[in-house]
C-alpha cells in the first residue's frame, strides 16, 4: 500500500513538474519572441500615471485613472497577423486604490471643462427652467424631497427623461427608515441608478447611512441668492454647484455665462468619473 502512495505521489510530482517546465519554457519563448520585446519597449512610453484624488481631511476631489499597455491583449492580436503593429497595441485603465467611502466628494477633476448643476426640489418647479434646460441640451442632476417624489411622480419622471434624479432625504435628512423605500421610487421612476447623497453641512450620520448603501455623499453649499455673482465668481473645471433659487431669471443667465466660457454642463455621473478613455 505504501510503494503505492509513494508511486501515485511520484507520478503527481512528475505531471506538475512537467506542466511547471513547460509553462516556464512557453514563458520564455514568450518573453523572447521579437513582437513581445516591442511590445515591451512602448510601456513606458505609453504609460499615463493616475491622479490621484486630492484628500483634504475629510473631502476629496475626483482624480483620474491612469493607463497602461494590456500586454497579453496586445501580444495576442500582433501575434495573429505575425508581426509588431503599434495600431494594434491594446490599452487598459489603472486604477487608485484610496478609501474614500468615510469622505465627502466636494468636485470632479480639472481634467476636462466640465460642471454640475444640482438643483433642489422640495416644491413645484418651474416649467420654464426645466424648457430652457432642455432646449440648451445640458444634463443637470435634481435632488428629489422624499415626501415630493411620493407625491408627484408624473413631474419626476417627466424631471428624469433627460437629467438625472437624486434622492434628498426627507426634509434634508436621510434616515434608514426611508432610504430604501425612496431609492426604489428613484429606480423604477428615473433613468439613472440613485447612486449620490447631498448634504449642504457635515454630518457624520449621513455619511455613515449613505456609505451604508453604497452612495457616495456630496458635500456643496447651496446657492440661495445671488446665483449669478456666485456661479461667476466660482467658475472652474469639475466644480459642483447647488442652487436652491426661485429666480429662473438669474439661473437662465448662469446656465448660459457657463456655456459662454465654454464649459460643459454635464451629470454627477459623468463630472465625478474616474474613467479614462486610454485612447492611443
Amino acid at each position: 500500500m505504501l510503494k503505492k502512495i509513494l508511486k501515485v505521489s511520484a507520478v503527481l510530482l512528475l505531471v506538475g513538474f512537467s506542466f511547471f517546465y513547460t509553462e516556464k519554457v512557453t514563458m520564455i519563448a514568450r518573453n523572447s519572441d521579437p513582437i513581445m520585446r516591442a511590445i515591451k519597449k512602448e510601456e513606458s512610453n505609453k504609460k499615463v500615471s493616475n491622479v490621484n484624488p486630492v484628500i483634504n481631511n475629510d473631502e476629496y476631489i475626483m482624480g483620474i485613472n491612469g493607463c497602461e499597455i494590456d500586454v497579453d491583449r496586445s501580444y495576442s492580436k500582433m501575434r495573429s497577423v505575425g508581426e509588431f503593429k503599434e495600431e494594434l497595441i491594446v490599452m487598459k485603465e489603472t486604477s487608485n486604490d484610496k478609501d474614500l467611502t468615510n469622505k465627502y466628494v466636494i468636485g470632479g477633476n480639472n481634467k476636462e471643462k466640465n460642471v454640475s448643476l444640482i438643483f433642489i426640489v422640495n416644491k413645484d418647479i418651474d416649467s420654464s427652467l426645466t424648457d430652457y434646460i432642455n432646449q440648451k441640451n445640458i444634463k443637470v442632476n435634481y435632488f428629489i424631497d422624499g415626501k415630493y417624489l411620493e407625491e408627484n411622480m408624473i413631474t419626476v419622471k417627466f424631471l428624469s427623461e433627460n437629467n438625472n434624479i437624486y434622492y434628498l432625504g426627507v426634509n434634508e435628512e436621510y434616515s434608514d427608515e426611508y432610504m430604501l423605500y425612496h431609492n426604489n421610487l428613484i429606480g423604477m421612476n428615473g433613468t439613472n441608478e440613485s447612486k449620490y447623497c447631498f448634504t449642504n453641512d457635515k454630518n457624520s450620520d449621513t455619511l455613515k447611512l449613505c456609505n451604508d448603501y453604497n452612495m457616495t455623499t456630496i458635500k456643496s453649499d447651496v446657492i440661495k441668492d445671488n446665483v449669478y455673482k456666485t456661479i461667476k465668481d466660482k467658475l472652474n473645471n469639475g466644480v459642483i454647484f447647488a442652487v436652491d433659487s426661485d429666480n429662473i431669471d438669474e439661473i437662465k443667465v448662469s446656465i448660459n455665462y457657463i456655456l459662454s466660457k465654454g464649459y460643459n454642463i454635464v451629470s454627477l455621473e459623468d463630472l465625478l468619473s474616474e474613467k479614462n478613455s486610454c485612447n492611443m
